[in-house]
């Protein structure tokens, strides 16, 4: 991971606010992580205790394994968890998803989305979605439609870190039943969020605002 000057008593409040945050909801969390920003992000993952699986298949697996996208399904309290918040958050190394599904399922989702079509020309080029810089300004731009295609029924929530790590940005699926309820458009609703920079008591940190990824 790269080297994070922020005191550890700021990345240690942080991480302890966003691994509440993670799993508020009830649902399986995962990491969409970018070994091409950061070669270490493959050293974490085979020394975690958490599955995971590259989103290139075969061949290209393995020829790539060192600068690939992964998934990984994240565990309460496992140490990939904790190396992720404190060592890769501000990092631009991936972000976090929440999914009902089941992680094959989720990976074959993802994966169609390696690739897109270049207006004009004959060759495709790959989408790095699982690049928070990426994603974050992809997200707000999306058709309905687009985000249709993304969601389906796979994802509910993405948890990204802003442009500075003492911020994220979470957006929330919304249902049709709220859309129509309360006359909006937006499949997702983005929350952006200002982390503690201080440690929280523990009473902090359980009652904290939970509109931001509901259950």
């Amino acid at each position: 991971m790269g080297v994070d000057e922020t005191p550890t008593s700021v990345r240690a409040a942080r991480a302890a606010y966003l691994g509440e945050l993670l799993f508020r909801s009830g649902m399986p969390v995962f990491a969409l992580l970018d070994a091409a920003r950061d070669p270490g992000v493959v050293n974490v993952l085979e020394a975690g205790d958490c599955p995971y699986a590259c989103l290139y298949s075969g061949h290209s697996g393995e020829i790539y394994k060192p600068y690939a996208p992964y998934l990984a399904q994240i565990a309460p309290g496992s140490r990939l968890l904790e190396t992720l918040l404190m060592k890769g958050w501000g990092q631009s190394i991936g972000y976090f998803i929440g999914s009902r599904a089941e992680p094959a399922e989720l990976l074959t989702h993802l994966r169609k989305f390696l690739f897109v079509d270049l207006p004009g020309k004959e060759r495709r080029a790959y989408f790095r979605f699982y690049d928070p810089r990426v994603m974050r300004a992809y997200l707000p731009t999306c058709t309905p439609e687009q985000l249709d295609d993304w969601l389906r029924e796979h994802l509910e929530w993405f948890v990204l870190e802003a442009d500075e790590g003492a911020q994220a940005k979470v957006f929330v699926r919304t249902t049709p039943e709220r859309r129509a309820a309360q006359g909006i458009s937006d499949r997702l609703l983005l929350t952006p969020i200002q982390l503690p920079d201080v440690p929280a008591s523990q009473d902090k940190v359980a009652h904290a605002p939970d509109s931001r990824i509901p259950v």
